[in-house]
């Protein structure tokens, strides 16, 4: 039965009658209940936050928690910093996010944004879990790399498989130069070390304090000083120690420091960082030097009853031996003039343009309050004392491998010193070991900053071979423009006036990354097209497609219609024919060639370790790379150069937690991709090097390493100083070898056999990375008198693991063995009290040719 019209609209008022019921007996019961609250208009998100901004008691309110945002961010930090997110280009950094979940746990991640990398079609986000218990502050820290300046960087929560993330905030960053250092103040009153950083110690003398942009671009070290005394942020990832070069220890207890950063501030140590140690009164080298203290192996000194004091007539051999610096901030016509900033110190007369220090000035000492110098007890007889003329002890110093560990018989902090002008000579010379500036007396004002390699001793070998400088490089004369306080840019004048020699950069462009990938490119028999061939393809297909296709069908068929006929059978056979020609019967599907770089200290267990990792697919391929149980690995894609301008940009993810990984990493069909990566590796332990009964050297070889053509290696230092090679051989795993006092030196590196003899590689040339790795030399007075063992073993490192696996994998290791650094150099060397021998010529007045 059909119903009528006049059912249909009986019974559609009947169903809005039920519904006014309804919706009347829900008020009132709604009102019966006290829930009127729940038919109010839901306030907006602004309005939320006006009134928790005005009414605190508003967000105490547990009624009103399900009006608080799901999650709350509050700060980001960049260690070791606590406040100011400093970070410098193309290294890694330890990022560290504070937030909490406000309405249930939440288990997710904690991830960057994508960040392109440098001059490659390729970009990397940076991720760790993330698991929130409701309602409780959280901090997590995870590496990131940042491979150019940036101002701002975007984080955000996702779920596994997400599309969207679940909230996200945005960290304001601040590049630093890459000259730049850092020194980390670990005190419990690092206050007092504020007045260094007007110190020229710190900053170039050229520098005008007045300016603080130009202070900021151009100083030479930041102090970092822990917001919290007894919390200093220092990361627990060895590898984002790479912009530390120092570290002042003054009255910290130990163990504030967790085990991760104990053990990164000595794996920093073993390649380059230089720590100082306070004495005086509130000295904790006591501590320091107990049995169960992570540092007390590698001290140079303990704590002895032999303390005693000094007069203002015992320190005048200190305060001549440490003249105040001169600033050179103004160019004055009166040669008589002043050369110093006002509220530095007391004018300085008869100072001319080319002087850099004043008068020795006396060290003054308040009335019955002698100087205290502690007593120290050599633990080693390798260290070396800090002495005045007469033989007064004020600090004794020991390498660590490449490093240092400075212990001073003082307080730093005190107040005669830093009333003294010529502490902050002592500070440069002695503390930060640093050489002297240069400049140009024609033109006092002319900005000459030191380069990073100047600054720190620190080095990786697998960065820091032959870096490429980050930005154009000048002559030593140019004049820099009229400092603007606009932008902060690259592209500012006086950026063009600093140095980009960088210390421990990640660039694809240093020494060690260009011959991996020239060699494994080569090696892998893979000629992949590049945009030459692309391009003459392209042209050879519009040549056909247009006038050959026309004229064959207007003047030899005679039907000019055919065209559009011809047009995909053209298509078609180009395809075809591009597609045989890249063809190659390889023999596998999938294939990865590596060369590993290990780099050991002297009696040091732990190596760094890096990769270099070449992967061929015939079809496209997604590969991850793993490293289980290797928390400090890090990996980013490699630039291979085989990249065309304008092709897509393709995505990865680097997993720090639960598992280090390089995820997504897309090979293109019948191409190469390149990966490197770095860790701290783990080694039974390391090489070593000592004296025999019979007089000889002994060399001893206790990792699991077979190593091959041996090359021992005598660095020749600074001043030009030419190495020596000593060839020894195979050094069995678990062996000693006795090297002959009559054993045959070389001023050249010795070559190995053709690769064509048994057991050596094949498929690469291994003597063009021996010879590199034998021949450098940094030429400073710390490298003065070292020993290196440079060797190779066909053995590649475990560590590293391919998903979905290859069916060719094949590599070798090469291994630089640092086995003995000579004594700290003196501060009173030519290279820290006058112009550098090899910068005298900025001693002379700019010649035509020294111009841009």
């Amino acid at each position: 039965m059909i119903p009528t019209i006049s059912q249909i609209g009986r019974g559609m008022m009947a169903l809005a009658l039920l519904v006014v019921l309804a919706m009347t007996s829900s008020v009132a019961r709604a009102q019966d209940l006290g829930l009127e609250d729940e038919l109010e208009p839901i306030e907006s998100e602004s309005v939320r936050r006006f009134r928790e901004l005005t009414d605190p008691e508003t967000r105490a309110d547990p009624a009103r928690k399900d009006q608080r945002p799901p999650f709350e961010f509050y700060r980001t930090q960049v260690a070791p910093f606590d406040v100011l997110t400093y970070f410098k280009p193309n290294h890694w950094a330890t990022l560290s996010q504070e937030f909490q979940a406000n309405l249930a746990d939440y288990q997710g991640q904690l991830r960057t944004a994508q960040i392109p990398l440098r001059n490659m079609p390729r970009s990397v986000a940076f991720r760790r879990e993330a698991r929130l218990p409701e309602g409780e502050p959280m901090r997590l820290s995870w590496p990131a790399f940042f491979p150019q300046e940036s101002r701002t960087l975007d984080i955000e929560l996702v779920r596994p498989g997400a599309i969207r993330p679940d909230d996200s905030t945005q960290a304001q960053l601040l590049p630093m130069m890459p000259h730049q250092m850092l020194c980390v103040v670990l005190s419990n009153d690092p206050a007092a070390f504020d007045i260094w950083k007007r110190f020229q110690a710190l900053v170039p003398a050229t520098t005008d304090l007045g300016d603080q942009q130009q202070v900021e671009r151009s100083s030479y070290y930041r102090l970092v000083i822990p917001q919290e005394t007894g919390k200093p942020n220092l990361p627990t990832h060895p590898l984002t120690w790479t912009t530390i070069s120092h570290v002042l220890w003054d009255g910290f207890d130990p163990n504030e420091l967790d085990v991760g950063q104990q053990r990164a501030l000595i794996d920093w140590l073993h390649w380059g960082g230089q720590l100082i140690i306070s004495g005086g009164a509130t000295s904790t080298l006591a501590l320091l030097s107990d049995s169960e203290s992570f540092l007390s192996p590698y001290l140079p000194a303990e704590p002895s009853a032999d303390s005693t004091t000094l007069s203002e007539e015992d320190l005048q051999a200190l305060a001549r031996g440490y003249p105040p610096p001169v600033w050179r901030i103004e160019r004055l016509d009166d040669p008589q003039g002043d050369w110093t900033l006002p509220g530095m110190r007391p004018p300085v007369r008869g100072v001319t343009a080319n002087s850099r220090y004043g008068p020795s000035e006396p060290i003054d000492l308040a009335p019955d309050r002698p100087f205290f110098l502690s007593g120290l007890s050599p633990l080693h007889e390798d260290v070396k004392w800090i002495t005045d003329d007469q033989g007064r002890r004020f600090g004794i110093e020991r390498r660590v491998g490449r490093g240092r560990i400075l212990c001073l018989a003082f307080d730093p902090k005190e107040a005669p010193l830093l009333r003294w002008n010529g502490y902050d000579t002592f500070v440069r010379r002695v503390v930060f070991r640093r050489p002297e500036d240069r400049w140009n007396p024609a033109d006092p004002n002319a900005l000459f900053v030191l380069p990073g390699p100047e600054l720190s001793w620190y080095r990786l070998l697998g960065r820091d071979l032959e870096p490429e400088a980050t930005r154009p490089r000048r002559s030593a004369f140019s004049r820099p423009e009229p400092f603007t306080p606009g932008g902060l840019g690259l592209d500012d004048p006086m950026d063009a006036a600093l140095p980009g020699d960088p210390v421990a950069a990640w660039l694809d462009t240093a020494k060690l990354p260009s011959l991996a990938r020239q060699g494994l490119v080569t090696a892998s028999g893979i000629e992949v097209p590049g945009a030459p061939f692309v391009l003459r393809v392209i042209l050879a297909y519009l040549v056909a497609l247009v006038p050959l296709n026309w004229l064959l069908c207007r003047y030899v068929l005679r039907r000019r219609e055919l065209a559009w006929v011809i047009v995909p059978l053209l298509a078609f056979g180009f395809a075809l024919a591009v597609e045989r020609a890249a063809a190659i019967d390889t023999g596998y599907d999938r294939a990865c060639d590596e060369v590993h770089v290990l780099e050991l200290q002297p009696g040091y267990p732990r190596a760094h370790l890096s990769r270099f990792t070449v992967l061929y697919s015939t079809g496209r391929e997604t590969f991850s790379l793993s490293y289980p149980g290797e928390p400090s690995a890090l990996a980013l894609p490699l630039n291979a150069n085989l990249g065309i301008r304008g092709e897509q940009t393709i995505a990865s993810t680097w997993q720090s937690s639960p598992e280090p990984a390089l995820l997504d990493f897309r090979v293109e069909p019948r191409s190469l991709a390149m990966v490197r990566s770095e860790q701290m590796l783990d080694l039974r332990a390391g090489l070593f090097l000592q004296d025999s009964t019979e007089g000889t050297v002994m060399i001893g070889n206790p990792t699991e390493l077979n190593l091959r053509d041996a090359v021992l290696v005598e660095v020749g230092g600074a001043g030009g100083r030419q190495n020596r090679y000593t060839p020894i051989g195979t050094i069995p795993s678990g062996e000693t070898v006795l090297l002959p006092e009559d054993a045959p030196s070389f001023s050249e590196v010795p070559q190995l056999p053709d690769n064509s003899a048994e057991g050596r590689p094949d498929w690469i040339d291994v003597q063009e990375f021996l010879d590199e790795l034998c021949a450098y030399n940094w030429d400073r007075p710390e490298d003065a008198g070292a020993l290196r063992l440079v060797a190779w073993t066909e053995a590649l490192m475990a560590g590293q693991t391919l998903e979905p696996s290859v069916d060719r994998h094949r590599g070798l290791t090469l291994v630089v063995a640092h086995l003995r650094y000579g004594p700290p150099p003196s501060p009173d060397q030519s290279w820290y009290t006058s112009v550098r021998p090899d910068q005298m010529q900025l001693n002379r007045a700019p010649s035509e040719s020294d111009r841009p």
